[in-house]
């Protein structure tokens, strides 16, 4: 009896022994569980959270763009100013969600068409810092603008004074094509308008009153800009002041006397080439082009440099007009002189150091680039070195001109494309995400 006790006691012993471990065990497992459980929904609830900044952060990319779009004519200047591989990092903007963006403006080119890449990064509100990156292509439609060094971003850019005098005269910065060109087809349809002047100090800046006020209109009619100094006429690109004077094409040597031009001398002139058509005979210095869409000279535009005091009238002309500087002449002779009058019409460029008239009826479509410290002080109305007055002169900007001087005269290899159209977004976008 007292062995079949022990025995008994032995089993209900061993029986506790088992047990206690597999309660622990129980205990334990079940603690995995519970633990595994709570972080799977902690990440399911994170994961849920980031799937949220991210969607903000899309919107917030996608909210950037439509406001860097709409806002576009803000950063126009300093879009402008990029050079192929440039970029332009605008500020992060926080929107009302607590989302922010920050846009990043591209310039890369394909050959000769102007390319953008706007980048807008936007970011979620919350910790997780959800973050999508939205990156669009923008181009342009049209043919290229050109710009010659610091040539020409307004109708007339001058370092010195301005003097407008008489009814009906003016400067306008309100793109126009040249009226007898329209027919011809060689203008883009767009219009980019400018300043009607740009000054480096524009208090020097004249308007009589003597038969009527003259007008003064463009985008925006005046702007004063102290970097017009002696520098910006001694680079155009990548040629040197010397080296653009060394590819004038004609010379018209005045240094001492007048040289009156007119209709009898400045005119076309053609040739017959080997295979007995008519061509335009570009040697002839009084071969100025023609603007006459059907006239073998009408894509003739010649550099023209202009020594000492040059006045032309009745006629017609087209090309890249230099008013020369001579150190070798007296004071007061030293910079030339181009005087348009008397029912004149001029399509293209003037620019140099010396100084333009422009009256009796003269009309030109272009751009006027010129520096009056290099003033002839005998004549341009004394301390001015632009002068207008007399039946009804204008000069009106052009970007059509001053792209068809540039191309048509051989120097859209130093020249850079300015603007290419009005900018606007490809159907083409690519994404980009990350969580930081």
């Amino acid at each position: 009896m007292m062995a079949v006790n022990n025995r008994l006691k032995l089993t209900l012993a061993g029986q506790a022994g088992f047990v206690l471990p597999a309660v622990i065990f129980g205990l334990v497992l079940m603690s995995v569980v519970a633990i595994t459980a709570l972080l799977t929904a902690r990440d399911e609830l994170g994961s849920a959270q980031a799937q949220g900044q991210s969607s903000a952060a899309f919107y917030a990319a996608e909210a950037g763009f439509h406001e860097v779009w709409a806002t576009w004519d803000s950063i126009q200047e300093q879009v402008d100013s990029l050079f192929p591989g440039d970029s332009l990092v605008l500020d992060w903007q926080t929107l009302v969600s607590g989302s922010k963006y920050q846009a990043t403006v591209f310039r890369w080119d394909n050959g000769d068409q102007l390319m953008y890449a706007l980048s807008v990064e936007g970011r979620g509100p919350g910790p997780l810092g959800g973050q999508r990156v939205l990156t669009y292509s923008l181009t342009s439609a049209g043919n290229a603008g050109y710009m010659l060094g610091f040539c020409c971003n307004a109708a007339v850019t001058v370092k010195g004074g301005v003097k407008l005098d008489g009814d009906q005269d003016g400067i306008s910065g309100f793109d126009e094509h040249p009226p007898a060109w329209e027919t011809a087809n060689v203008c883009q349809d767009s219009l980019y308008d400018k300043p009607g002047v740009m000054m480096e100090d524009t208090t020097l800046l004249e308007m009589i009153d003597t038969a009527g006020t003259p007008y003064l209109i463009g985008d925006p009619p005046v702007v004063q800009d102290p970097y017009i100094d002696d520098g910006a006429f001694d680079n155009f690109g990548p040629l040197t002041w010397d080296s653009l004077r060394a590819m004038a094409d004609i010379v018209m040597d005045g240094s001492v006397v007048e040289v009156l031009l007119d209709g009898s001398w400045v005119y076309p002139r053609y040739t017959t080439n080997l295979k007995g058509e008519t061509v335009c005979d570009t040697s002839h210095p009084g071969n100025w082009g023609s603007d006459d869409p059907d006239d073998p000279c009408f894509n003739h535009f010649p550099i023209i440099l202009i020594k000492g005091e040059v006045e032309i009238e009745k006629a017609y002309g087209q090309g890249i007009v230099i008013i020369d500087w001579d150190d070798s002449q007296p004071p007061g002779e030293k910079g030339g002189e181009f005087e348009l009058e008397k029912n004149m019409v001029f399509n293209g460029i003037i620019l140099g150091k010396g100084c333009v008239e422009i009256q009796k009826g003269a009309e030109f479509h272009g751009a006027v680039f010129v520096n009056s410290d290099y003033r002839n002080e005998d004549s341009c109305g004394g301390d001015w070195d632009y002068e207008m007055n007399e039946d009804d002169t204008d000069v009106i900007w052009s970007q059509c001109a001053v792209d068809r001087a540039i191309v048509n005269a051989g120097l859209a290899d130093y020249a850079d494309p300015e603007i290419m159209g009005a900018i606007r977004p490809l159907p083409l976008r690519a994404f980009g995400e990350a969580l930081r």
